[in-house]
């Protein structure tokens, strides 16, 4: 039984309890037994013990929205879904190591081609590339005029039926539909919908069959709406969102998935993009809505979580941006933690640090309460009880 404790300076464990100073973290078997004051542990004398007396500790960060191969700021990302496997599983190969490197220990991929994701998780399970531990949608859903459509599109409700079984049936952890047109693509309008309600219902019947949930690419008005009241459990990106559309999620009960810096960073759209103007149109009116717009919808109550779209390593640049939208600090840890845990129904296993979760922590060099700027410094990355040094694995 390989047994450790970890003597931590400061210790935000998730659950929303105030930080702990000079606390004890004791993991078994890639699990937590133990948490608290490090003076309540007088049976700890002896074990193997990893110093982090000078660091902030807290739970690994949970990636809610991303795509294990893409990169935004090579441009063209729907050509990049359109390589073969062998360069996609590379890039993701590339791209996830960085992911865990700067401290994401989940990550929730949200459409690859060739189900890379689904053998890049697998691979990642049994050892053979370090990453984060993946929940994966196989192919998304999207009609063959609609934003999204890479190698295969979906179109009506038996093929959208068929779209989702062959997903689940290849290891899909939930469905991925791509209901409203994007910013990172010059065609349909990102408020608009691509699918009928039945072809929404279809989806959302398909994951509800076996248990698992839809999340809905959906920027705002007509669409977004169609898909919440469908079902969808996670609305995704959620950019050009209204009053409106933010209180029928509420009333719904459907998570906000944030994605900032894909159009907000200078490395992510604008950079693989910016030659484009029908594209660079589409990112300068949703940073000027996000702007105008999110502070108060952030406050409204509506659950939220945050996710990177591809921009690898970045969480932190997701939650400062947050921070600067009005959202306390601490509030902004719980999004990429415990409520990105519960976004992705897997608050049972990860996002708090308490008895019985799995052993995923990050150690920070600064205090991320006091500036957010602490969370580029990831000084130590455990996962399942394993220490990660750097991109390099375990």
């Amino acid at each position: 039984m390989a047994v450790r404790a970890l003597r931590c300076g400061t210790l935000f464990d998730g659950t929303g309890a105030a930080p702990i100073r000079d606390a004890l973290v004791v993991v078994t078997d890639g699990r937590i037994t133990s948490v608290g004051p490090a003076g309540s542990r007088a049976d700890a004398t002896g074990m193997e013990t990893l110093d982090l007396s000078g660091r902030f500790v807290m739970p690994g960060l949970i990636d809610c929205h991303s795509h294990a191969s893409i990169v935004p700021g090579q441009g063209d990302q729907l050509g990049q879904l359109c390589r073969g496997p062998v360069p996609q599983a590379l890039a993701a190969t590339r791209n996830l190591r960085r992911d865990l490197a700067a401290g994401t220990t989940t990550m929730r991929v949200m459409g690859e081609e060739h189900f890379v994701d689904v053998d890049v998780r697998d691979a990642i399970e049994a050892g053979v590339i370090a990453g984060p531990r993946l929940l994966v949608a196989g192919r998304g859903l999207a009609a063959n005029n609609a934003h999204g459509r890479a190698l295969a599109s979906y179109d009506g409700v038996d093929d959208v039926r068929r779209g989702a079984r062959e997903n689940l049936r290849r290891g899909a952890n939930h469905v991925k539909i791509f209901v409203t047109g994007g910013v990172s693509s010059p065609g349909p309008t990102p408020t608009a919908s691509a699918y009928t309600r039945e072809e929404i219902r279809a989806a959302v019947e398909e994951a509800d069959r076996v248990g698992t949930y839809a999340a809905a690419h959906a920027h705002g008005g007509p669409g977004l709406q169609l898909a919440v009241r469908e079902g969808v459990r996670t609305i995704e990106h959620g950019a050009l969102a209204t009053d409106e559309d933010i209180a029928l999620m509420i009333e719904r009960g459907v998570w906000l998935i944030c994605t900032f810096g894909i159009f907000m960073h200078p490395t992510g759209i604008e950079q693989g993009d910016g030659h484009r103007p029908a594209i660079m149109d589409k990112v300068h009116r949703a940073r000027r809505v996000v702007a105008d717009n999110f502070p108060r919808h952030l406050a409204s109550g509506v659950r939220f979580a945050c996710g990177t779209d591809s921009m690898h390593g970045l969480m932190p640049f997701e939650l400062q941006t947050l921070v600067r939208f009005g959202v306390p600090p601490a509030d902004a840890l719980l999004a990429a933690t415990r409520w990105g845990a519960e976004a992705c129904r897997i608050d049972d296993e990860v996002g708090t640090l308490q008895p019985g979760k799995r052993a995923d922590l990050i150690a920070l060099d600064g205090d991320p309460l006091k500036d957010m700027a602490a969370l580029t410094r990831v000084s130590l990355v455990m996962k399942d009880g394993v220490i990660y040094d750097g991109a390099h694995g375990g």
